[in-house]
């Protein structure tokens, strides 16, 4: 069977005569139309009950873009060409698309290489990747999460997490402690101080942040002169007072942590750290993806946008090494899923010293695309799975 979009009646149709179809979490009928002169056919695959399974990717508003979808354009392309390829319609969403019970939203035509605007039935799962934590808060934002609820369409992935309480819940639980390095939430000077006299070397990483934005180091030395680094330049301090009554004002307005400095086992001079793909399947969580990233123009973080670079994770592999973040991935999902909401997806920032200890950094719940071509195949399959296993958990899948 096919489907195609009706640009004048602003409705999907499908091709086969004498047969219902349905779509989405409002079981909207798709009708049967023989007016397929120049239309684009979509080949669909039906799902028990005469159902087609309906994604929605959620993202946030960007009035410096013609369709005004913001967010991760390119993973939403892969991933909408990937789904119409395995017979599912995605389509691409914000909350100002969202009006009066009915959805418009974007469909990614591979003929014209862009986004067209459709009217589209009520998605059967949301794929969360709104790229604004501000959004996330926001009264509209609020308001279309009670609809959702209202007619059991399912939320993939809560929201961005906090790094002070991923930690306070991985803490609480106890089994991945002595991946835990020392943590510990900025609400005062005295709190810092006592931080940084036990410590020594400390990073201050703002709780709501990402992809290194924000991070800073703070060594005490012999002399007990503070060195401060940022990802672009140091500064020295003569003594704490100094440092707090300089730095204390933009420490405090973000609602930063204090974390003990790991020191990092080297590759050919340079820090670097795992990153590990996690996506959800049949009551266990599943590593997806390992990759590493390494450090070059800066010593603060990996991350790619800050000057990271990628290298081989088979370089590195061991029995031992998949085992341990196998174990991590699982005890990660588990526990956040308890304490956050369900995760269907996620990553891991993960660190190594120079005995060989790894220490969990961060866990990234909108993970970014991969460089690694292998592990972004993986992950669009790995979704695709889910998004039919969580939308029909109990009915068999053609």
């Amino acid at each position: 069977m096919n489907i195609f979009y009706d640009s004048v009646s602003e409705s999907w149709c499908h091709d086969q005569k004498d047969t219902v179809l349905f779509a989405g979490a409002a079981d909207e009928e798709i009708n049967y139309s023989n007016e397929l002169s120049g239309q684009r056919l979509f080949p669909i695959t039906e799902f028990p009950g005469s159902r087609l399974l309906v994604v929605g990717i959620m993202t946030s508003f960007n009035p410096k873009k013609e369709t005004g979808l913001g967010g991760n354009l390119a993973l939403f392309q892969d991933l909408s060409l990937y789904l119409f390829q395995h017979g599912i319609l995605p389509y691409a969403f914000t909350g100002k698309d969202f009006a009066s019970g009915s959805m418009r939203g974007y469909v990614f035509s591979y003929d014209s290489n862009k986004w067209i605007e459709c009217k589209m039935p009520l998605p059967d799962i949301v794929y969360n990747r709104i790229p604004s934590r501000g959004y996330e808060a926001s009264a509209e934002f609020q308001s279309l999460m009670s609809h959702f609820i209202e007619h059991h369409v399912i939320f993939f992935n809560p929201g961005f997490l906090d790094k002070y309480l991923m930690f306070e819940a991985l803490l609480d639980d106890g089994s991945l402690i002595k991946y835990l390095p020392a943590t510990a939430i900025l609400q005062k000077r005295d709190c810092l101080e006592a931080f940084l006299d036990t410590h020594r070397h400390i990073y201050l990483k703002p709780c709501k942040g990402s992809q290194g934005k924000g991070i800073y180091t703070l060594r005490k030395n012999p002399d007990d002169t503070l060195l401060f680094n940022s990802l672009k330049h140091s500064e020295t301090f003569s003594n704490f007072a100094s440092f707090w009554e300089t730095k204390k004002k933009d420490l405090l307005k973000r609602n930063y942590l204090a974390q003990r400095a790991v020191v990092p086992k080297k590759l050919l001079g340079h820090r670097y750290d795992y990153r590990v793909l996690v996506h959800y399947e049949k009551g266990f969580y599943k590593v997806t993806g390992k990759a590493v990233r390494m450090s070059q123009l800066q010593e603060i973080t990996t991350h790619t946008p800050r000057g990271g670079k990628l290298y081989p994770y088979q370089n590195l592999q061991s029995k031992r090494l998949n085992l341990t973040l196998a174990r991590i991935a699982q005890k990660c999902g588990e526990i956040l899923s308890k304490k956050i909401g369900f995760l269907g997806e996620f990553s891991i920032d993960i660190g190594e010293d120079e005995s060989g200890s790894l220490f969990i950094y961060e866990v990234n719940s909108k993970p970014m695309q991969f460089d690694e071509e292998e592990i972004e195949a993986n992950r669009l399959l790995h979704l695709k799975n889910l998004f039919m296993e969580l939308t029909f958990s109990n009915r068999k899948i053609k």
